[in-house]
């Protein structure tokens, strides 16, 4: 998982957001960068903790959720979350079809890393080795 502060996304919920979470702009410029770099990237959905894409790699699928972490404060921008999970869906035949390779998350985890530092307007990423506020963040994917 990735957390960093950045007002370039907005606090305004979506028509589609579910109990009005935040994060669709950010999963579609997730999603439009990771489709640029050859990634095979499904539609930005709506869930009850904000949104999400599926990614396909090596025949596997994770998914990359998003959402806002911390709102905003008069001192700072707000937090964002990204997670990587590895979760081939309801779809039973996917869990037979393609196990994930070892090296996938972190292939993954470097693709959304250059992503995030290509952009001046995001602050403070951390990457949490396991949950958020567990472990000891680095500012790059172990």
């Amino acid at each position: 998982m990735v957390t960093f502060r950045s007002a370039r996304f907005s606090s305004t919920p979506t028509p589609d957001a579910i109990n009005e979470m935040l994060g669709k702009d950010l999963g579609e410029w997730l999603r439009a960068a990771l489709a640029d770099q050859e990634f095979e990237v499904g539609e930005v959905i709506a869930e009850d903790y904000g949104y999400g894409f599926w990614l396909r790699l090596n025949g596997a699928h994770y998914w990359i959720m998003q959402t806002q972490y911390e709102p905003a404060t008069p001192d700072m921008p707000p937090t964002w979350l990204v997670g990587i999970d590895y979760d081939p869906g309801c779809l039973g035949l996917w869990w037979l079809r393609a196990r994930p390779k070892p090296n996938d998350r972190r292939l993954i985890a470097r693709a959304l890393h250059a992503v995030l530092a290509s952009d001046a307007r995001l602050e403070a990423v951390q990457w949490w080795p396991q949950d958020v506020q567990r472990g000891t963040p680095q500012p790059t994917p172990g």
